[in-house]
């Protein structure tokens, strides 16, 4: 696969994020709080993105930030609310302000952001309803951006997991909810990972505005 320039990974010291910098070396540049960037605070992503990009911006730009939260609805505290549309949300927005603006210039660039497998269903999410809900906002806050970009060759695509294995995944949830999926295995980080890198390609500058469900047939 081929990539024009170096691809930023926001959120990649652990899960799915750090999957995909070990998978791109060189290529990959890693933001996070445990580096030091904080994608909640605009202000600490325009330093990092002048000292790592200075005027030329990356060829790719990954979000994989967004913590998860099981509650049923009506006991989820305000607490947790205000975390997960941060976490999910407001680290989104302010680092596409951040970093796709000069992509546009440049007119080149890759854009991939994560949901969830199933939030584009129109049926009740009664394990975790907050953190659907904000991951359906995710998948239409990337295809609006998709639109409004693709006129500068930047594609913005998402990728909506499933059951993926990883050391800090659910697994407790996960197993049970196994027995729903039809090749009868949780995911493995390689399963999204692969996709990830032909969405960041430049071979995939045709395909934008879309969402990818990676579920083992869940979703059938």
């Amino acid at each position: 696969m081929v990539f024009t320039g170096k691809v930023l990974i926001v959120g990649g010291t652990q899960g799915i994020g750090k999957a995909v910098a070990e998978a791109l070396g060189q290529d990959a540049v890693v933001w996070s709080r445990r580096l030091g960037v904080d994608a909640a605070d605009p202000d600490s992503l325009a330093r990092a993105m002048q000292r790592d990009f200075g005027t030329a911006p990356p060829w790719g730009l990954v979000h994989s930030i967004g913590d998860f939260v099981e509650q049923p609805l009506l006991t989820t505290s305000a607490k947790d609310f205000k975390h997960l549309v941060e976490s999910n949300l407001g680290s989104l927005l302010h680092t596409l302000q951040q970093v796709v603006p000069a992509m546009v210039r440049a007119r080149r660039g890759r854009v991939v952001l994560f949901a969830a497998a199933g939030v584009e269903r129109q049926r009740a999410m009664t394990r975790a309803p907050v953190y659907f809900a904000i991951k359906a906002a995710v998948v239409q806050m990337a295809r609006s951006l998709a639109a409004e970009v693709a006129g500068s060759n930047v594609t913005v695509n998402v990728i909506s997991p499933g059951l993926i294995a990883h050391e800090h995944s659910h697994l407790v949830s996960q197993q049970r909810l196994l027995p729903r999926v039809p090749v009868m295995r949780l995911g493995n980080v390689a399963d999204v990972v692969r996709c990830v890198l032909w969405l960041l390609a430049e071979d995939a500058g045709y395909v934008t505005g879309d969402n990818f469900t990676i579920d083992g047939g869940m979703q059938i």
